[in-house]
């Protein structure tokens, strides 16, 4: 009987593209003055109108929440939060108060931070793993001074994982990496325990089927476990065998997924209470990686990379289709060029465009998982996204060679 859970939330949000930049798309690169691709490229507007509705419903409800319930407990129940680069940036320059709400958890110590790419991207698939290194440190940098805490695990982008991606996470001084439960790597053995990586770093797996129970089925009427409440779901747990529940989730599940009218701040709150009535504890990362060795190794060769996205928990979500190779093989092909150039505005566009969304928005994916692709996307079909990126790269392109533009 488990005894142990850690909750792991990741908070997220894009630089989304802007539409109408295609249009003249030559005289604009053009005329474009130095620094000006950010707001040539990028939807400044539809982002923060995004990020302030998303605060609303989620960001500030939600961690005011966990503030109140948490604090309840004296240190009894902690939470984890993974936060890409590119979501505080926009936080800082737009809602800062949220910020705050962020760092009144971990300064109370009621919350721990994870460590992920700056930029949530995929450059932890490249071959030469310099960008990946740079993404992931800059992040904890931004981590450490942002709230004045050090950084113990890491969580890729979309728990994307393998057996060289733990190396070299390893080597950058983490005890602990997450990534998904996948059936066929656990091969009958339970995602409920701590695994280790053949390099020696602790794997800690997500057990998809009891995350996303609240992730995606919360309020899902036709779910023949509909409706959700603390007290079943607590059963669950209790019944499940084991050590240690990783529940993993995007953090917008509360009161944007859900939106509050499901019942969703409800069951948070309640599920604290009965986990605790249980002697069910909800762990810090630090406190888990302390108290559990592994039970086994978790090997995941590259060539059968994983993820927890889709029900193929592999690549296929931004990497299924030819169209999406094309795209991120040309986007990659870039980085050298830009290297070389050494133009740092530049870079930093490229590395916005690094944003796994921007190929996740281009899947042609069909069934549930295609429902979820187009909940997410902001250009509607596809081929807009794959267009919309596609000009972007050109722009980039046209940037290199034209020296007026630098």
């Amino acid at each position: 009987m488990v005894k142990y859970v850690l909750m792991l939330f990741e908070v997220h949000q894009p630089y989304r593209l802007r539409t109408g930049f295609t249009n003249g798309l030559l005289n604009e690169v053009a005329n474009l003055n130095y620094g000006g691709l950010q707001d040539l490229l990028f939807n400044s507007r539809l982002n923060e109108e995004i990020l302030r509705k998303v605060s609303s419903r989620c960001y500030i409800p939600a961690t005011k929440l966990l503030i109140n319930s948490l604090r309840e407990f004296n240190g009894f129940h902690k939470v984890n939060f993974s936060f890409s680069g590119t979501l505080l940036e926009q936080l800082i320059n737009h809602m800062p108060e949220v910020v705050e709400l962020f760092k009144e958890l971990v300064y109370l110590e009621l919350a721990e931070v994870v460590a992920e790419p700056y930029y949530h991207s995929l450059v932890s698939l490249y071959d030469d793993p310099s960008e990946f290194t740079y993404q992931v440190m800059k992040q904890v940098r931004n981590i450490q001074e942002l709230f004045n805490t050090k950084v113990a695990a890491f969580v890729n982008t979309e728990m994307i994982y393998n057996e060289l991606i733990a190396e070299v996470v390893r080597d950058l001084g983490f005890n602990a990496v997450f990534t998904e439960g996948v059936d066929r790597i656990l091969n009958g053995r339970s995602p409920n325990h701590v695994y280790s990586a053949s390099c020696g770093i602790k794997v800690l797996t997500r057990n998809y089927r009891l995350s996303d129970d609240i992730a995606f089925r919360f309020s899902n009427k036709s779910w023949d476990q509909y409706p959700l409440f603390a007290d079943k779901y607590v059963d669950w747990l209790l019944r499940s065998p084991g050590d240690l529940i990783v529940i993993a989730m995007d953090y917008e599940t509360f009161g944007e997924h859900h939106s509050a009218d499901t019942g969703i701040f409800d069951f948070l709150a309640h599920l604290f209470k009965l986990m605790a009535k249980e002697g069910i504890q909800a762990l810090s990362v630090s406190e888990a990686i302390s108290l559990f060795d592994p039970v086994d190794s978790f090997k995941v060769p590259v060539d059968e990379t994983i993820s927890w996205a889709d029900v193929e928990k592999d690549l296929s979500a931004w990497l299924g289709s030819e169209e999406q190779r094309t795209i991120f093989n040309r986007h990659k092909s870039l980085l050298k060029l830009l290297k070389d150039l050494g133009d740092d505005e530049l870079i930093r566009i490229w590395r916005y465009l690094s944003t796994s969304d921007h190929l996740y928005y281009m899947s042609s994916k069909g069934g549930a998982s295609g429902e979820v692709h187009r909940y997410f996307s902001p250009y509607g079909p596809p081929t807009n996204a794959y267009c919309l990126l596609s000009a972007a790269l050109t722009v980039l392109e046209l940037s290199i060679l034209r020296p007026q533009i630098r």
